[in-house]
C-alpha cells in the first residue's frame, strides 16, 4: 500500500517509520526541506533504539528505502491509498491541507487526520466525506500502540473497517469512538490530571520530584493492570460515591494556576526537554539522548505488558 504522510515533525516522522517498517511505501512531505532531513535522521536513530531494545525493525536501507520525501503534496499524492495529515493543530492549516489532498489524491484514497481535538468533520470540505476519518496516534507512534479512530457523520463503515484493519496488521490497538468529542478519551483524562498537577505545583504544595514519585509507585503500577474504570469496581462503587461526597478534597476547577505557571516558565525559557530545562534540569543532555532513554524504558514496559507479542517493528 502507498501511504502519504503530511508533516515531518514529531509525529510525522514516526508515522512514516511505522508504515515503512510494516512494508508499505511511504511519501513523507513537508514544506521545510531541513525538517525532512531531520526526520530521516530521527528515523535512523529510532531504528537503532529498537535494536538496542532487542527488536528487529529491519535494515535501515530497507526501511528508509520505502520512504520518499518531498516538499510537494501535489507530487506525492498520486496513487496513494491512505493520506494522513500530521500538521499543526490549526483549523486553517488543516483545511488547506485537506483541500490539497482531496484535489490530488486518487478518488479511492482515504483522508485521515491526526488531530487530537479539532472537529475535522466540521472544518474541512471534500468531495469524499465517506472517506474522511480521524486516526489519532500517541507519541511516539512507533512505540505506543493506541490509535483513536473517529468517524464523522458521513464516514462509511468500509472506511472505518479498512483503517482498523491496517492498524491491527501493524500491531496497533485501535479504539473506535462512537462519535467525535474533543480530546477523545486519553487526552481528556490527561487534561484533568494535568490541571490538578500544575495547580499543586503552582501553589507550591509539592515538588515535581514528589509528584512523579508518588504517581509512578501507585497509579503507574495499578493502571496497566486495572485501567481506570475497572479500578472503581475493585474499590467499590459505593466507595467511589463516598469519595465524590467528601467535602475536604477541593480540586482545581479552573486552569488559571496552571496557565500562570506555564507562562512564567516559558518567559524564562524553561520549555522542557527541547531547551534542556523545564520542571527538571536535564544538565545539558541532548534531546535525542533523552528521547532514546525514554523510548528504551517504554519498550521495556510494553514488552512486559503484552508478553512480547506485539513488538514494534
Amino acid at each position: 500500500m502507498d501511504v502519504l504522510v503530511v508533516g515531518a515533525g514529531t509525529m510525522g516522522h514516526s508515522l512514516a517509520q511505522v508504515f515503512a517498517t510494516a512494508g508499505h511505501q511511504v511519501r513523507l512531505t513537508d514544506q521545510d526541506p531541513e525538517c525532512l532531513e531531520r526526520a530521516l535522521r530521527f528515523i535512523r536513530a529510532n531504528l537503532q533504539t529498537l535494536r538496542e531494545a532487542g527488536i528487529d525493525p529491519g535494515e535501515d536501507a530497507v526501511v528508509l528505502g520505502r520512504i520518499r520525501t518531498s516538499t510537494s503534496i501535489e507530487e506525492a499524492a498520486a496513487d496513494v491509498a491512505l493520506a494522513i495529515e500530521a500538521v499543526f493543530e490549526d483549523a486553517t492549516v488543516k483545511r488547506e491541507v485537506f483541500t490539497l489532498l482531496d484535489r490530488h489524491c486518487p478518488p479511492h484514497a482515504i483522508l485521515a487526520s491526526n488531530t487530537s481535538y479539532l472537529n475535522i468533520f466540521e472544518i474541512v470540505a471534500t468531495s469524499r466525506p465517506d472517506k474522511v476519518i480521524i486516526a489519532h496516534w500517541y507519541a511516539p507512534p512507533h512505540i505506543i500502540p493506541l490509535v483513536d479512530v473517529v468517524k464523522g457523520p458521513g464516514t462509511s463503515r468500509d472506511t472505518v473497517h479498512r483503517v482498523v484493519g491496517w492498524l491491527r496488521e501493524m500491531g496497533k490497538h485501535p479504539v473506535v469512538l462512537k462519535k467525535f468529542i474533543p480530546g477523545f478519551i486519553v487526552n481528556r483524562i490527561q487534561r484533568a490530571i494535568g490541571r490538578e498537577v500544575l495547580s499543586l505545583l503552582a501553589r507550591g504544595v509539592f515538588d515535581p520530584e514528589e509528584i512523579d514519585e508518588a504517581v509512578r509507585w501507585s497509579l503507574g503500577i495499578r493502571l496497566p493492570v486495572l485501567g481506570v474504570v475497572r479500578r472503581i469496581d475493585y474499590a467499590g462503587v459505593d466507595l467511589a460515591r463516598n469519595v465524590l461526597r467528601n467535602p475536604s478534597i477541593h480540586l482545581a476547577d479552573t486552569d488559571d494556576d496552571a496557565r500562570n505557571l506555564l507562562e512564567e516558565m516559558i518567559a524564562e525559557g524553561r520549555l522542557g526537554v527541547k531547551s534542556g530545562r523545564g520542571f527538571f534540569d536535564y544538565c545539558g543532555r541532548a534531546p535525542e539522548e533523552l528521547m532514546k532513554e525514554r523510548d528504551l524504558e517504554l519498550l521495556k514496559w510494553l514488552r512486559v505488558m503484552d508478553g512480547g507479542e506485539n513488538d514494534p517493528g
